[in-house]
């Protein structure tokens, strides 16, 4: 994992802590994804809300140079996280604390994740054709938010369900709090306009704008 150099050392360090909490106390799939991100060459950066227009956002550092890495042939998952960035908005840090760090690394962790197994798989596409990767922004974000919601359920904190609650991640009965499909789904189409099988939306390479 590298720092770009523009980030100012508190957000740097709730960054580093965020992702030493989720280690400690996220789920196998979670903790996997963290440590592979330590291991890589993921780009971590921090940047005005206003420039990202969102909490956090995952994507390519050079989709073109990707492109290249992908058609000369094989690249491991390692390899292909290092051609991947994170960015958080300095806002998500400022107002939400660690519980927004955490969540906004839980997932884009995730994404970045997803388009790393994106690349890997396209790289190996000529002997492996049928093993290519390549989900819809539909199944990405679904992805996403379960293991969003997953993580709440784990730290198990009346902040953390009560926010998984009022996204619709997370839903509450008489047995307490559970992972809620059906919410999730809803949230898709309502703040995405996405819903499986009827608008799943461009596939991952597409969104990385990688010409294969």
């Amino acid at each position: 994992m590298r720092f770009d150099g523009k980030i100012p050392g508190k957000y740097r360090e709730s960054i580093e802590r965020a992702l030493d909490t989720i280690y400690k106390f996220g789920t196998d799939e979670q903790k996997m994804i963290v440590a592979l991100i330590n291991e890589s060459e993921i780009l971590i950066r921090a940047r005005p809300v206003k420039e990202l227009n969102a909490s956090g956002i995952t994507g390519l550092i050079d989709p073109a140079a990707t492109g290249d890495k992908i058609a000369e042939g094989a690249i491991s998952l390692r390899d292909a996280l290092g051609e991947v960035y994170i960015a958080i908005a300095f806002e998500t840090i400022d107002t939400g604390g660690q519980r927004g760090c955490e969540g906004t690394f839980v997932h884009e962790g995730r994404h970045a994740y997803d388009f790393a197994t994106v690349i890997e798989s396209y790289s190996n596409a000529a002997v492996n054709p049928l093993s290519v990767f390549d989900p819809t922004l539909f199944e990405l974000e679904w992805e996403a938010h379960r293991t969003s919601g997953e993580y709440m359920l784990n730290i198990g904190r009346f902040d953390y369900l009560d926010e998984g609650i009022g996204l619709m991640i997370l839903g509450h009965n008489q047995e307490g709090c559970y992972l809620d499909t059906a919410g999730i789904e809803s949230r898709l189409r309502e703040s995405y306009g996405l819903e499986r099988g009827i608008n799943e939306g461009p596939t991952a390479s597409k969104l990385l704008g990688l010409s294969i």
